[in-house]
């Protein structure tokens, strides 16, 4: 007969029969990976194997390792079930996770530019401190390019823009070096020169050309009230200067213009031109000898030089600016940058 003792007893022995003596783990635990990345999983030697992803069995996977990769076993569970002397159990589940970034991204820095233009490039003054940094966390194998090509040495997180062009860049996360990624877009950049204004002496006035929308005039390196013009009264002898606002932020100063007063500098001017107005035929002769290296030219109004070139010796310039537009130019000679009296104004006609 057997007693309650007896029943518990056999009872406790058939439980621990039924379990394994083993208990499978799996290698590497909980690994992250990178975007692309493969891993292989493996657990210790037994006589079989069924790996499972997620609580599923993982078909055809019946070896003692199982490869893994980013883009199909990113955040799932893996667990594997192994067989030894015909006894089986199962692991504990092991997370696969990997990294997910932002895609790349570019601060600009510096000065900011002073227009877009018409395809959305950056334009900034020559001389702008313009730079490009990239975000984080790409911070790894960085390589900055201007119009597809490479710019040597360009490989930090910030890059310093000089010249106008098409500027992109390839970088990978500091924790994931081999997952290089690209920006993916272009950032156009243009750099456009100052405009720098000429002081030219007309008459009893000095004027700044090209003209803008408002003019701060100097003598000897003292702002003078000007009411914003173009043009001033420079009857008192020194050193003139012109600051001129177009309204685009990109202007320089001019060069300095040594005036002798107006009294006796219409009287310094050693040549005459006619006649004026012309059909494009214009004499101009010169009063004395002509000094070497004596520099002529004619601007249009708004400064731009038309012609230019030397007085010759024999004292006697003829231009011919038949191909000139209709309007107003001015003629000037200077010896070593030093202007020899006004600028004298005459207008074509055809």
């Amino acid at each position: 007969m057997r007693t309650l003792s007896t029943l518990t007893a056999m009872t406790t022995a058939g439980l621990l029969a039924a379990q394994c003596v083993f208990t499978p783990t799996i290698s590497p635990l909980s690994p992250i990976l990178c975007p692309g990345e493969v891993v292989e999983l493996s657990t210790q030697s037994y006589d079989a194997y069924q790996w499972y992803r997620d609580g599923q069995p993982l078909p055809g996977a019946t070896q003692q390792t199982l490869q893994v990769d980013y883009f199909n076993y990113a955040g799932s569970s893996v667990s594997v079930e192994a067989t030894l002397d015909g006894c089986t159990e199962m692991s504990a589940s092991n997370l696969v996770d990997g990294w997910v970034f932002l895609p790349p991204f570019v601060m600009h820095g510096g000065d900011e530019p002073i227009f877009f233009g018409p395809s959305g490039e950056s334009t900034y003054c020559w001389g702008a401190d313009v730079q490009l940094t990239l975000g984080m966390p790409y911070t790894a194998n960085i390589q900055w390019y201007m119009d597809g090509v490479s710019i040597d040495g360009a490989n930090s997180p910030t890059l310093v823009v000089t010249v106008p062009g098409s500027y992109t860049v390839t970088a990978a996360p500091g924790i994931c070096p081999n997952s290089i990624t690209n920006l993916g877009v272009s950032i156009d950049i243009d750099f456009i020169p100052p405009t720098q204004p000429v002081i030219v002496a007309d008459d009893e006035l000095l004027c700044a050309m090209p003209p803008g929308q408002f003019h701060q005039w100097y003598h000897n390196g003292s702002p003078v009230i000007s009411d914003g013009l173009a043009c001033i009264n420079a009857d008192v002898p020194g050193m003139w200067t012109v600051y001129v606002d177009y309204g685009f932020g990109c202007q320089v100063m001019s060069e300095p213009y040594l005036s002798v007063g107006y009294g006796s500098i219409g009287a310094m001017r050693p040549w005459n031109l006619y006649p004026n107005p012309s059909n494009g035929i214009v004499t101009v002769a010169w009063n004395g000898a002509v000094v070497p290296g004596t520099y002529w030219s004619v601007t249009d109004l708004s400064g731009r030089e038309v012609r230019s070139g030397f007085m010759p010796m024999n004292s006697m310039l003829q231009l011919e600016l038949g191909d000139l537009a209709h309007g107003t130019y001015l003629f000037q000679a200077a010896h070593h940058h030093k202007a020899l009296g006004h600028a004298s104004r005459f207008t074509i006609m055809h």
